[in-house]
């Protein structure tokens, strides 16, 4: 039986979903915290990841932000998100791609075959594009940057507070935008306060 990492608090996966898992052929390893994550993750790096954004551990916001900061480590995974609809704006483009979502309405039967799938077909989830060769770590312009937005400074203060062109302030927003995996400015505004961990 092979393993599947689930990321989700044991006493909120429903009877169905658990049920779902043991009937694929998979024995759930249950982790809460980023850290047991990190750990199980490590220890078999090629198990699939089920990440669960309907338990209230983390926030959706903060499973998806982890995720996409550590695309790199996990690339090649097959990785679903179990998620409400609304959630799905939340997800980043570099990692449409490289992960399944499966909606939390989705009938039994559909979430026991996209399983199925992670276990019989490892390459069904495309690899990384060459929009993954577009992210990197933050410069400290580029955080400094987040950290004056994230105060409630609109990018033509932030340019004024660090003595650079309103341009210059503008590219590098986008080239944060585009490194953290974000579409747009409006999705890097929507989620900016997820930000913390990776700019302070």
């Amino acid at each position: 039986m092979k393993n599947i990492i689930v990321w989700s608090a044991m006493d909120f996966m429903g009877a169905g979903l658990h049920s779902a898992i043991i009937e694929s052929g998979l024995k759930p390893v249950f982790v809460s915290t980023t850290a047991e994550l990190e750990f199980v993750l490590e220890a078999d790096p090629t198990v699939p990841l089920l990440i669960s954004l309907l338990d209230s551990s983390y926030s959706p916001t903060e499973k998806i932000l982890w995720l996409n900061h550590h695309v790199e480590d996990v690339k090649g995974k097959q990785i679903a998100l179990l998620l409400k609809h609304q959630h799905k704006s939340l997800v980043p483009e570099l990692l449409l791609h490289h992960v399944q979502m499966i909606a939390d309405n989705a009938r039994l039967a559909q979430l026991h075959l996209t399983l199925l799938q992670m276990v019989m077909n490892p390459g069904i989830v495309s690899s990384m594009g060459t929009r993954s060769t577009e992210r990197g770590k933050l410069t400290q312009m580029e955080k400094s940057i987040l950290r004056l937005l994230l105060d409630g400074s609109d990018i033509r203060h932030v340019s004024q507070q660090l003595a650079i062109n309103y341009k210059t302030a503008q590219c590098h927003k986008m080239n944060a935008v585009r490194k953290l995996g974000f579409r747009n400015s409006a999705q890097l505004y929507q989620n900016l306060s997820g930000f913390r961990s990776f700019i302070f």
